[in-house]
């Protein structure tokens, strides 16, 4: 339900926009213009945001690891 609502107001109000957007560098701020485009014709397609700067700078996901056991470790400790 929520996806879906979120997708019902973006479809009828826009895309909301960004709280401090110039905290983003400017790539990833490109990044998010051409998947969140409302026009169809001019969003980027999945093919074309795979080849986008932005997930050529990205770390491989093995660099994920250790935050999620630290997030679980950090999660466990603040419920003891």
């Amino acid at each position: 339900h929520d996806n879906c609502q979120a997708l019902y107001l973006i479809a009828t109000n826009g895309t909301p926009e960004l709280q401090n957007p110039e905290r983003l560098s400017a790539v990833f701020r490109d990044f998010l213009n051409r998947c969140l485009e409302m026009d169809v014709d001019r969003r980027g397609s999945a093919k074309e945001l795979l080849q986008h700067p932005f997930l050529k700078l990205a770390k491989p996901l093995s660099s994920l690891t250790p935050l999620i056991i630290a997030a679980k470790e950090a999660i466990k400790n603040s419920s003891r």
